[in-house]
């Protein structure tokens, strides 16, 4: 499968999960929403209904208030709960009758309640409504009513009736709410104020047909409801199991809906709203189209634009597999022919140059170190011509001083002997310091006996540094130098000293000796021609070890460079107080010391 329809496949399934959890999450998000807001809805309307009734039954507490705050209203009760008599016409047109009258007639009385009457024992009943429709039952007994004893039992607090039919008509008896009060003091009767249930209805009336609304009392009597066929003590059981702010119940015909249980602050009622909705289906049937078709567009969106992102990224890998398949080997040094314009693949297009550099640099590498290695060979065949009679001449050498007793002679062929071993020893191309350090030994040894007092030496080498690989004869090619050059025409007493050790970028050697010291030219040259020697084999890339001669600096550069390269540190440095420095080392990464 292609690189450009794996990235569509990955990226397409992980676009339709994080697309299809976002949708899940807009869809639970919004039915949330859409449940909180059907919520709010039913305690709004609820909250206002509530009001209303309040509303109505404070106004009608207030009537009662209103009237029995008349002082002449009052005496005219009290005469009224005296009054012995027979005659209803002695008792209609008597004062106190018309007192009382005159007030309930009131237009505010009138006009706001369906009828306020008055009451007592004596069967003294004066109403404001009392015409030929509205007439009052004059065989109408109050003690026979239901709810007089509760009344009584409230000493003179409002009590509310709830939904009742009207008990004094005479032709005409509507459904009607009541506030009665017992009037203290002196069995001076009672006072009822009625509102009637059409006037009710017309206030509770609303648009939404599911919604209703029924009105209790705190101790779960029954006021009112806006629907004739709800089961108001079926409700109230309901909500009594669990009368939680607002929760699911069934209806009394099985429904499912939501009913809310609100109680007055002010006045003995409790509303219950109850809404005939399956909340959930609702909930789903306005949310699901919406995050189906955002869900699509989604979809569609992020499709697309995988596959456009696709094309782009996969357009620089195309122009790099191209390139890296017409890479031959005379061609390594090439360009791309286009900018990549991925970021990303262009650092892999530069690390794939980079490594076909390194590959080229260690192809030509081999090349210099194969004509390295043929040139050492030759020199070495040509440096072994009959080794054996060199050996030869040294024991005899050595036989003549054992012979004339001069043991200097002996120690100075075994030293000799020693170093020509060293020197001409093909099996190993590369020696580490401390053989250097063993064979620097025997060369100091020879020096010491040409020398004698005037030659003294030092070595000082950190045996950590041990096991560091060098070419062979390095060392001692450098404190050769420093003695043949150093203290030339000089009759001072010749010093060297070789130093080692590990510091923060690797290990080093130093030889120091105190001589004349190097000229500014002569160091200028030097280094002039160490730069050449580098340029050769990095940016010319020539077969430059067949033109090196000799076995000075320069040579001892070139071997070492070709063993470390851009890690090799070699510096030719005046010393301090005199003399001269030649530093040697190699740069190590952290992890590469004391290994």
């Amino acid at each position: 499968m292609k690189f450009q329809k794996k990235i569509i496949l990955v990226y397409a399934a992980f676009s339709v999960l994080i697309t299809g959890i976002f949708a899940a999450a807009y869809y639970n998000l919004n039915v949330r929403q859409y449940k909180e807001r059907e919520y709010g809805n039913i305690k709004t309307v609820s909250h206002v209904k509530l009001q209303q009734m309040e509303d109505t039954l404070e106004g009608m507490e207030s009537a009662i208030t209103w009237v029995l705050s008349d002082i002449e209203v009052l005496e005219a009760l009290k005469r009224l709960a005296t009054m012995e008599t027979n005659s209803y016409e002695d008792m209609y047109f008597s004062e106190s009758t018309a007192t009382v009258r005159s007030k309930m007639n009131s237009y505010y009385l009138t006009e706001k309640f369906y009828r306020t009457i008055f009451f007592n024992k004596m069967g003294v009943t004066i109403a404001n409504n009392n015409y030929a429709a509205t007439a009052l039952d004059s065989e109408a007994d109050y003690q026979s009513y239901p709810w007089v004893e509760k009344v009584s039992s409230h000493g003179g607090r409002d009590v509310i009736l709830g939904l009742h039919q009207d008990d004094w008509g005479n032709r005409i008896r509507p459904q009607v709410i009541s506030v009665v009060k017992e009037i203290q003091g002196m069995d001076m009767g009672y006072i009822e104020v009625q509102k009637d249930k059409k006037s009710l209805d017309i206030m509770m009336e609303n648009s939404d047909s599911r919604i209703t609304y029924i009105f209790y009392t705190k101790d779960g009597r029954f006021i009112y409801s806006d629907t004739d066929t709800a089961d108001a003590d079926y409700y109230w059981k309901v909500m009594q199991e669990n009368p939680t702010d607002i929760r699911k119940i069934e209806t009394e015909s099985g429904e499912e809906a939501l009913c809310l249980m609100q109680q007055s602050a002010f006045q003995d009622v409790v509303l219950l709203t109850v809404t005939r909705v399956d909340i959930s289906r609702s909930a789903v049937l306005a949310v699901l189209p919406v995050s189906l078709l955002l869900l699509f567009g989604a979809l569609v969106l992020s499709l697309g634009y995988i596959y456009l992102t696709s094309r782009q990224l996969t357009k620089p890998i195309q122009q790099l597999q191209h390139f890296m398949d017409t890479t031959r080997l005379d061609n390594m040094e090439a360009e791309i022919p286009e900018k990549i314009s991925n970021d990303e693949i262009e650092a892999l297009y530069v690390s794939y140059k980079d490594v076909m550099n390194r590959l080229n640099d260690s192809m030509l590498k081999e090349k210099r170190m194969s004509l390295l290695s043929l040139q050492a060979q030759f020199d070495l065949l040509q440096a072994q011509v009959n080794p054996h009679f060199i050996y030869n001449v040294l024991n005899v050498i050595s036989s003549r001083g054992m012979v004339s007793d001069d043991e200097v002679i002996c120690d100075m062929c075994s030293q000799l002997a020693g170093m020509l071993r060293y020197s001409t020893n093909t099996k190993d191309k590369y020696a580490v310091v401390r053989q250097e350090i063993e064979y620097l030994e025997l060369y100091l040894g020879l020096l010491k006996y040409r020398y004698d007092y005037k030659f003294s030496y030092t070595i000082e080498v950190d045996s950590r540094i041990y096991t560091r690989p060098l070419p062979k004869i390095v060392l001692q090619q450098i404190v050769e130098n420093a003695v043949n050059h150093g203290y030339r025409g000089s009759t001072d007493v010749i010093r060297v000293k070789v130093s080692g050790g590990q510091n923060e970028d690797g290990w080093y050697l130093k030889v120091h000796d105190d001589g004349q010291g190097i000229g500014e030219e002569k160091l200028v040259k030097i280094n002039k021609n160490i730069s050449y020697t580098k340029n050769k084999f990095t940016i010319h890339r020539s077969d430059v070890e067949l033109e090196i001669g000799g076995m000075g600096l320069v040579n001892t550069y070139a071997r070492l460079y070709l063993l470390y390269n851009e890690d090799l540190i070699f510096e030719i440095l005046p010393a301090e107080g005199g003399g001269t420095d030649v530093i040697i080392g190699v740069k190590e990464k952290r992890g590469e010391k004391d290994v």
